[in-house]
C-alpha cells in the first residue's frame, strides 16, 4: 500500500447526510457545521457533483483568512469590474444580483462557500441578499470551533437548514480501513485506529499515511500490524499542535500534565496548577472533566491529543512532569486501587523510584491489565530484590521468554512474600513451557501447602503433555475440594473441560466448564484471564464433540472480549479457535484470516508455545483449498518451533501434514500420514482426535472402520459414533448411508464433510438410481459444495456431473424450503409470479411436488 492509496477514499458512511442535503437544497439551502477534519468539505463536493450531474449550475468559493480582511474579498469575482469601488454597497449588491440573474436564466445557482466562518462581512451580506432573491441556493460549510461575525452566522441561522457533521460510524471507518489495507489488519491495530481517529476521517487518513510512511504500520504474512507510538513529527501531529499554538504557556503546561497522567484526578492537578489556569485549559476545548462518584478527573478531549503531546515532550521535561505527578498523588490518600498503579507508573516514567514496594504492586496490577511490557519495566525498576525477581520471572514466562525467566528465577529456599504455591507454579510454568523440562516442572509442584493451585497447574501440564486421563483426574480432585482457591478452580476447569472433551465425555466437559464459568464470572476483576481460560476449555470440548456451531459462538464471544481488553495473547488464542472451528466447518476463508491473525499476534507473546500448532492449522486450511506449496512453507515454519512440550498437538500437526501431501497429489502417502496422526493421538490419550484422524484417513482412501468403531464403542456419547458410521458409508458406497451421513454432518455444521458425502451419494445413484433420485442427489451435492466455495479436496474433485438447477433456481428453491413465495420475492426483489414460475421449473427438474421435499434436498447447517 502506498500513501497515495490512502487519499483515494470513497465517501463512506454519509448516506443519511447526503439525503438531508438533497432535501434541503430542494427547499432553500444548507449549512454543514462540524469540527475540523469531519468531512464537511468532502460532503459539499459530493453535493456539488450531484447537482451539476443533474444539469444544475454551481459555483465553489473557498473563504480564507487572507481574503477576510478585504471587503467582498471572497466574492470579488462576482463584482462588475474596477468601478465598483465608487458605488454604494446597496447599488453594488443590486448590480451583482442583476448579473447573477442574467447568468442563471431564471434557475438558481448552487453557491458553495467552504469555511464560511472566514467570510468577510460584505461577502456574507451579498450572499445573504442573493439567497433572499432566490438567485442562489447556499451550501456553506463552517467550523463549529471557530467564531464567526453576526453577518456570517446569519447565513446559516436565517437562510439555511443547519446539519451537524459528526464522526463517521464505526462501520464506515472499517470500510475505509479495509479498502486501504485490503481488509487484512490485526484486530488490536484496528481498534487502536478507531480509538485515535474517533470517527474523524481526516485524522484517520493522516494516521494511516504517517504510520505507513514511518513503518509503524507494517505488513507481514499478509497482515498489517501497528507497533510503536504515533509518529511525533508527522502530518497528524501538525493537526494537533496547530491548536496548541493558540494557548498561553500556563494552559499548555496543564494540558501536558493531563496528557502525562490522564485520566488525572482534579485534586492532584490542583496541587500543581492554579484553578484559573485549569479552567483556561478546559475552556480551550482540549480538556474535558468527568465525574466518577465523588472524584473529578480530567482527560484530553481526543485520544490523539495525548499521543501527540507526550511524543513531542523533551525527555527531561516529561520526566519532570511525571515526577511532580507522582509526588502529588502520594501526598493524597490512596483511596482507589488504580492509584497505586498510577503512582508506580509515574515513578517509572520519571526515572526516580521513591517507593519500590509501590512500583512492585503496580507491576502486579499491570499483569492483570494485560500490559506485560509495562509490567516487565515496572518489575525491573522495583528491583533488585527477591520479590521483584520472582515477579519478573513470572512476567517473562507469560511473554514466552523461558530462558530469560530461568536466568532471573531466585534459588530456593529464600525468604520472600511470594506464597510457596505461587513460587512453585511460576517455576513449573517456566520449566515446562519455557524449557521443555516436564519432569522437573512436575517435581517443582510438590510443595506442602496450596495444593489446589499446584494440582490445577499439574493438570494443565499433564494435559498439554498428552496425558488426558491423568489431567482430568487431577482437575476433578481440585474441583472436589470443600473450599478450593478460586484461581485453582478456574485453572482446573480449563484443563478438566479440555481433557474430558478429548476423552469423549462431552457431558462431563460441559459440567466442569459451567463450574469454572460461575467462579470466573464472580471474580472477573481479580482474575482477568479467568473467563477466557474457562472459555478455552469449553470451546475445545465443543470442537472435539463435533459441535462447530456452538464452538464458533463461544470463540466469537471470547474473541470480542479479548479485543476489547487489548490483550495480544488472549486475542491470539481466541483467533486460533475461530480459525480451527471455521476450518472444521469448511469456511476456509475465515479460517485462514483468523489463523493468520493468531500467528501474527503470537509473535509478540506466546507463553504456551501455540505458534507451532497455529502455523500447522493454517497450513491445513491452505491445503484444503489445494495450495500445496503454501501449506508446505507453513509446515516448515511450524517445524522450526518443535520443542519438548505440548505433545498433545503432535497429532494435530501430523494430520495437517497429511492434507498438505494430499494437496500435492500424494494421496496414498497422505492416507498413511493421517493414520500415523491417529496413532499419535492414541499415544497422547486423545481418542476424539484419533477419531477425527481416522475419518480423515478414510477420506483419503485408507481402510479404518474397525479401529474407528472401537473408538466409537468406547465413547458412545461422543461424536466418534457419527464418524464411524460415516467411515462405513464411505467404505460401502451405499447411497442411502451416504445421504444420511451428509444430513447428519450438515445438521451439525460440518458443511465440507457433508458436501463430500453428498457428492459420493450422487455418484452412487448415477450408477444405479432412478432419474428423479439422481437429479435430487446431484442438486444436494452441488448446493452443499457451494457452501464451501474454496474447498478442493479429493472427494470434492470428482467432477463427473453438473448441477441440475440454474443458480437462480437453486437460490429460490433453497429459500422455498422455509419461506413463502411473497417473502422470497421481497427478499430477492422479484415478483411473486417470477418466484412461483421459477419454483415450478425447479419442481419439474427435480421430480418433486412439495416445499417439504425441497427442504430435505437443501439441507443446511444449524447456524
Amino acid at each position: 500500500m502506498g500513501v497515495a492509496q490512502v487519499y483515494q477514499w470513497p465517501l463512506a458512511g454519509r448516506q443519511a447526510e447526503l439525503s438531508t442535503i438533497e432535501t434541503a437544497l430542494a427547499s432553500g439551502g444548507l449549512a454543514l457545521i462540524g469540527a475540523p477534519g469531519m468531512g464537511r468539505t468532502r460532503l459539499a463536493r459530493e453535493a456539488l457533483a450531484r447537482w451539476t450531474a443533474s444539469g444544475g449550475v454551481a459555483e465553489w468559493v473557498a473563504a480564507t483568512r487572507a481574503a477576510a480582511s478585504i471587503p467582498f474579498g471572497a466574492l470579488s469575482h462576482l463584482l462588475p469590474g474596477s468601478q465598483w469601488l465608487a458605488e454604494s454597497r446597496v447599488e453594488l449588491i443590486a448590480r451583482v444580483a442583476d448579473r447573477v440573474a442574467a447568468r442563471t436564466a431564471g434557475k438558481p445557482t448552487l453557491f458553495v462557500v467552504d469555511d464560511a466562518h472566514l467570510l468577510d462581512e460584505a461577502s456574507a451580506a451579498l450572499l445573504r441578499q442573493l439567497t433572499a432573491q432566490r438567485l442562489v441556493i447556499p451550501l456553506i460549510t463552517a467550523c463549529c470551533c471557530e467564531p464567526a461575525t453576526d453577518a456570517v452566522a446569519a447565513l446559516w441561522k436565517d437562510t439555511a437548514v443547519r446539519l451537524s457533521v459528526g464522526p463517521l460510524p464505526p462501520k464506515a471507518v472499517d470500510r475505509l480501513l479495509d479498502l486501504t489495507l485490503d481488509g487484512r489488519i490485526d484486530p488490536l491495530s484496528r481498534r487502536r485506529l478507531h480509538r485515535l481517529a474517533d470517527g474523524n476521517p481526516l485524522l484517520l487518513r493522516e494516521l494511516l499515511a504517517d504510520t505507513v510512511e514511518t513503518g509503524a504500520l507494517k505488513r507481514r504474512d499478509g497482515l498489517w500490524r501497528w507497533r510503536g507510538g504515533v509518529p511525533a513529527r508527522a502530518r497528524v501531529a501538525d493537526l494537533v499542535t496547530a491548536r496548541l499554538r493558540t494557548l498561553d504557556p500556563a494552559a499548555r503546561e496543564v494540558l501536558e500534565m493531563i496528557a502525562c497522567g490522564e485520566p488525572l484526578a482534579l485534586a492532584v492537578l490542583q496541587r500543581l496548577a492554579d484553578q484559573q489556569t485549569i479552567e483556561a485549559a478546559e475552556r480551550s476545548g482540549m480538556a474535558v472533566a468527568d465525574q466518577s462518584g465523588a472524584r473529578v478527573t480530567l482527560r484530553l478531549a481526543h485520544s490523539l491529543y495525548g499521543e501527540v503531546l507526550r511524543a513531542g515532550l523533551p525527555v527531561t521535561r516529561a520526566r519532570a512532569i511525571w515526577g511532580r505527578l507522582a509526588g502529588a498523588l502520594n501526598a493524597e490518600p490512596m483511596r482507589r486501587r488504580d492509584d497505586t498503579l498510577l503512582a508506580g507508573v509515574w515513578q517509572l516514567q520519571s526515572g526516580t523510584i521513591t517507593r519500590p514496594d509501590q512500583v512492585l504492586e503496580a507491576a502486579r496490577q499491570a499483569i492483570g491489565r494485560f500490559e506485560l511490557d509495562l509490567a516487565e519495566r515496572l518489575a525491573r525498576a522495583a528491583g533488585p530484590g527477591i520479590d521483584a525477581d520472582w515477579l519478573l520471572a513470572r512476567i517473562l514466562s507469560y511473554q514466552g521468554r523461558g530462558r530469560e525467566a530461568e536466568a532471573v528465577l531466585p534459588a530456593e529456599p529464600e525468604p520472600t512474600s511470594e506464597p510457596p504455591s505461587m513460587r512453585a507454579v511460576t517455576r513449573a510454568l517456566i520449566l515446562h513451557w519455557g524449557l521443555g523440562r516436564t519432569n522437573e516442572a512436575e517435581q517443582a509442584l510438590d510443595v506442602g501447602s496450596g495444593q489446589d493451585l499446584t494440582e490445577a497447574t499439574r493438570s494443565w501440564i499433564m494435559l498439554f503433555d498428552g496425558r488426558s486421563r491423568a489431567a482430568l483426574r487431577s482437575a476433578e480432585d481440585v474441583l472436589s475440594l470443600p473450599e478450593p482457591d478460586e484461581q485453582a478452580v478456574i485453572w482446573a476447569a480449563m484443563s478438566g473441560a479440555m481433557a474430558a472433551g478429548l476423552l469423549g465425555r462431552p457431558d462431563r466437559a460441559a459440567a466442569i466448564a459451567e463450574r469454572g464459568r460461575q467462579v470466573a464470572d464472580a471474580n472477573a476483576e481479580r482474575f482477568p484471564w479467568g473467563q477466557a481460560q474457562v472459555g478455552y476449555g469449553l470451546c475445545m470440548s465443543l470442537h472435539t464433540a463435533g459441535k462447530p456451531i456452538e464452538a464458533a459462538r463461544v470463540a466469537e464471544r471470547g474473541y470480542r472480549r479479548a479485543v476489547a481488553s487489548n490483550s495480544a495473547m488472549m486475542t491470539a488464542v481466541w483467533a486460533s479457535f475461530r480459525g480451527i472451528v471455521a476450518k472444521a466447518r469448511g469456511d476456509l476463508g475465515t479460517a485462514q484470516a483468523a489463523l493468520r491473525e493468531a500467528v501474527a499476534l503470537l509473535e509478540e507473546e506466546d507463553a504456551y508455545g501455540l505458534t507451532r500448532v497455529c502455523l500447522a492449522e493454517l497450513a491445513g486450511a491452505l491445503a484444503l483449498t489445494g495450495d500445496a506449496i503454501g501449506a508446505e512453507d507453513l509446515l516448515a515454519r511450524a517445524d522450526e518451533h518443535v520443542g519438548d512440550h505440548n505433545r498433545m498437538f503432535d497429532a494435530w500437526i501430523q494430520l495437517n501434514r497429511a492434507w498438505a501431501e494430499a494437496a500435492g497429489g500424494m494421496l496414498s502417502a497422505a492416507a498413511d500420514t493421517a493414520a500415523h496422526a491417529a496413532k499419535l493421538a492414541r499415544d497422547t490419550e486423545q481418542p476424539m482426535i484419533e477419531a477425527w484422524c481416522l475419518y480423515d484417513a478414510a477420506r483419503l482412501g485408507a481402510a479404518v472402520p474397525d479401529r474407528l468403531s472401537a473408538v466409537a464403542t468406547a465413547a458412545p456419547q461422543s461424536f466418534a459414533p457419527v464418524l464411524a458410521d460415516a467411515a462405513a458409508a464411505l467404505a460401502t458406497g451405499a447411497p442411502e448411508a451416504l445421504d444420511r451421513t451428509a444430513g447428519v454432518f450438515a445438521e451439525r455444521g460440518h458443511l465440507l464433510l457433508a458436501a463430500e458425502a453428498a457428492k459420493l451419494a450422487a455418484r452412487a445413484r448415477m450408477r444405479n438410481g432412478r432419474g428423479s433420485e439422481v437429479r435430487v442427489a446431484r442438486e444436494r451435492a452441488t448446493a452443499l459444495a457451494e457452501m464451501c466455495p474454496q474447498a478442493r479436496t479429493p472427494l470434492l474433485e470428482l467432477n463427473d456431473f453438473s448441477a441440475v438447477l440454474t443458480p437462480r433456481e437453486r437460490e429460490i428453491a433453497r429459500l422455498a424450503g422455509s419461506l413463502p413465495s411473497r417473502e422470497i420475492a421481497e427478499r430477492l426483489g422479484l415478483s411473486v409470479n417470477t418466484v412461483n414460475n421459477t419454483l415450478a421449473r425447479a419442481y419439474a427438474k427435480l421430480g418433486v411436488s412439495r416445499r417439504g421435499e425441497l427442504a430435505a434436498i437443501f439441507v443446511t447447517d444449524g447456524a
